[in-house]
């Protein structure tokens, strides 16, 4: 392939530095950083945007660093290994900055991003891929960018607890000694499929996910894992679909519960295999700490893709009534337990769980006039229909928290003739990757 050379001009929210040849179409390339002089290949076309690879760095950032991943640039986790975590918290800032005002319309300053405490070893919950090794061994790890039939194993990843990589090294020697093979999804055969843990590294479960409804193979592969002091349960999915997606299966225990725990701002929350909870419990912590200061007094406060009720909960004193919408049941009777479980916080606080399509449920609710509401929807953001009812029937105040703000930045432009913006805040949910969670508190217009 030819070699090109040429100065990356800017980087894209997907985390890819764009490159303006004066002949020629514009080329994004991975792992690079504003400002490098580079040469490069192009290597494929998707649509009208041309991909490259990096051969050389001739003039390095000074915002470069050495990544410390065995794999990384191979693995599909971490983009942003190479640049130093003060540049990743500047140029996350500079992305919500520029979509909320090239997208949402709004001009307001986006003030620093909160920092992670821990900008490694941060991750409760990561699922690992079982596959062939170079060797024909048995590895378990993840899956390069863009390619689902291989599997590469770190020396250890840098983004979930030690006590993670011990259990994928137990269990990874183990499914070699055992001799059954690993999920291939392009031919629909083998066993292994994914390897899930969630907790602390004080405290875990682990489940793997097989393609037969074995659980004696399930429970010879995880037995190693028993003298494992901070293991609070085992067990397994049965798969047999042509997708890895867990969320329409049912978690067979093999031992031990498989509930944690998790403790927030002083607040316990039960969680289970396949709950939604925030993945970084001290930036959770953070992004509470933000609310609590901004959230007003109200009669009803709104928990809309409510989850297992973490933020609702997390300020429920602030009303006489918190009602949670979430679409899956067990979501919400889990949502009901932890706001019993924590109810002498608020014991003047009523809860109402509702469970549906927040687009379904939503239709004809009535709001009061001092309601608040607190929306974390998924990363698509707000459905049509409930967009519709939210400038019909407007909160007196939304505090909308996002993983992407760029569907985030295009709500808001279709709510700004009822609400404006009071203030925005970033928190890096997500360090060393291109990830950022941002909270917009909207303020209906008019309103005193």
């Amino acid at each position: 392939m030819e070699k090109r050379r040429g100065r990356v001009r800017d980087l894209t929210s997907e985390g890819f530095g764009v490159v303006a040849p004066e002949e020629g179409p514009v080329v994004l390339l991975p792992f690079v950083i504003e400002g490098e002089e580079v040469s490069y290949t192009v290597e494929r076309r998707k649509r009208q945007v041309w991909y490259g690879r990096v051969v050389e760095v001739h003039e390095a950032s000074p915002h470069r660093v050495e990544p410390v991943c065995s794999v990384f640039g191979i693995c599909g986790g971490c983009r942003w290994q190479m640049m130093t975590y003060a540049h990743q918290l500047e140029v996350k800032r500079r992305f919500v900055e520029a979509q909320l005002r090239h997208i949402g319309g709004v001009t307001l300053e986006v003030p620093p991003v909160h920092p992670a405490p821990l900008p490694w070893q941060y991750r409760n919950k990561v699922e690992y891929a079982f596959g062939w090794g170079p060797a024909g061994e048995v590895v378990v790890g993840f899956h390069p960018r863009g390619d689902f039939r291989r599997v590469i194993a770190p020396e250890a990843c840098q983004l979930v607890p030690p006590a993670f990589e011990e259990v994928r090294r137990l269990v990874q020697a183990q499914a070699q000694r055992l001799g059954l093979p690993p999920y291939d999804p392009q031919r629909h055969e083998g066993v292994w499929r994914e390897l899930l843990i969630r907790g602390t590294q004080e405290s875990y479960i682990v489940l793997v996910s097989l393609s037969q409804d074995r659980p004696d193979w399930a429970e010879a592969l995880l037995s190693p894992l028993q003298a494992l002091a901070g293991l609070q349960g085992a067990g397994y999915f049965y798969n047999p679909k042509r997708n890895d997606s867990l969320f329409d299966l049912v978690p067979q225990r093999l031992w031990g519960s498989l509930e944690l725990m998790y403790e927030v701002a002083g607040r316990k929350f039960g969680v289970g295999p396949l709950d939604f909870f925030q993945v970084n419990l001290a930036q959770a912590e953070a992004l509470v700490t933000w609310l609590k200061a901004r959230v007003p007094e109200t009669t009803v406060l709104y928990d809309l893709y409510g989850g297992v009720g973490f933020l609702g909960i997390s300020v429920a004193e602030r009303a006489k009534r918190l009602v949670l919408i979430e679409k899956l049941e067990s979501a919400v009777e889990r949502a009901r337990e932890n706001f019993a479980r924590n109810q002498h916080f608020y014991p003047e606080t009523g809860f109402v769980g509702r469970a549906g399509a927040l687009e379904k449920v939503w239709l004809g609710e009535e709001v009061s006039p001092d309601s608040v509401a607190i929306i974390d929807p998924p990363r698509e953001g707000l459905h049509p229909s409930f967009l519709k009812r939210l400038r019909e029937t407007p909160f007196a105040h939304v505090f909308y928290v996002s993983c992407h703000p760029a569907t985030q930045a295009r709500d808001i432009a279709l709510l700004r003739e009822v609400y404006e913006v009071q203030e925005v805040q970033p928190f890096d949910m997500f360090p060393q990757t291109t990830g950022i969670e941002n909270v917009a508190w909207l303020k209906r217009r008019g309103l005193s």
